[in-house]
């Protein structure tokens, strides 16, 4: 995720490898200004069309380096150059880093059958700490803090900084993140980390159009409806934090980010989750 104060897109025309020709958009960011975020976008775009060239559309596949669904989100807070808050295209504020690994489990629905063996969504929660542990076995420097979510568990790595590379999104995948957030991270060569419900969790419809907005009427727009929305949600916590497995260690360059995450999903609160 790239973390700008201010963003510009460019519109032009791609030719694939079989002489298909379609509109495409990219965007830019740029914390000097206006102008650089232009010059950004319009470098992005010639790149993509250039590259365009050598793909057969239809045998696409949505590689960061090539896509064309690149969309900016409006940046709330800076803590440094590899760390910010946004805010996403569902009007939910998101942690973005890439000094802490984050890692999202979603728990698996029980159904009717399932329930009559006995399973209960504490069984497959216990069943995930013990396999954490396991994993944590050979691991003796690492600290992971344990957060229960709407919908399933997030891991919070302390110990050190973590960027996303070949041994993190390995790690994803042991302990059995959700596959679209794993892709995610590897697309957005950073870990995120929503901080606010989600808004149908708390019963509102999506915002109105897309950051940046592109007139004052779209952006009162979205004033009155963020202002539902952070009303709808204040009675509610993103996730309770429930126990640390590992070292205890956190790293002091880390804890500003705990800090800032922990408070913002009201993780102490027993509010109900969503």
């Amino acid at each position: 995720m790239k973390l700008c104060k201010y963003w510009a897109k460019a519109d032009g025309t791609a030719t694939d490898k079989t002489g298909f020709t379609f509109k495409i958009s990219k965007w830019g960011g740029s914390d000097t200004g206006a102008a650089e975020a232009r010059r950004e976008a319009e470098q992005a775009l010639a790149a993509t069309i250039a590259r365009m060239r050598d793909v057969v559309l239809h045998k696409y596949r949505d590689d960061y380096s090539y896509s064309m669904r690149d969309v900016p989100e409006e940046l709330i807070t800076r803590f440094d150059a590899n760390s910010g808050i946004t805010r996403n295209g569902k009007g939910c504020l998101v942690l973005n880093t890439n000094d802490m690994f984050f890692a999202d489990v979603d728990l698996p629905r029980i159904g009717f059958f399932a329930k009559l063996f006995g399973a209960t969504p504490e069984k497959n929660v216990a069943q995930h700490m013990a396999r954490l542990q396991n994993w944590l076995t050979d691991k003796p420097d690492v600290n992971v803090r344990v957060y229960r979510t709407a919908a399933g568990l997030r891991y919070l790595f302390t110990h050190m900084p973590l960027a996303v590379n070949d041994e993190t999104l390995r790690w994803l995948k042991e302990l059995e993140s959700d596959k679209l957030y794993v892709q995610l991270c590897r697309n957005q060569k950073c870990f995120r980390a929503r901080l606010t419900p989600k808004p149908f969790r708390v019963r509102c419809g999506s915002p109105p159009g897309h950051y940046p907005y592109e007139t004052a009427d779209k952006q009162d727009a979205f004033a009155k409806w963020l202002a539902v929305y952070e009303q709808q949600g204040e009675p509610y916590a993103t996730c309770r934090f429930t126990e640390s497995f590992g070292s205890g260690r956190i790293d002091p360059h880390l804890q500003k980010l705990v800090t800032a995450h922990d408070s913002a999903c009201r993780v102490e609160s027993d509010l109900p989750l969503a």
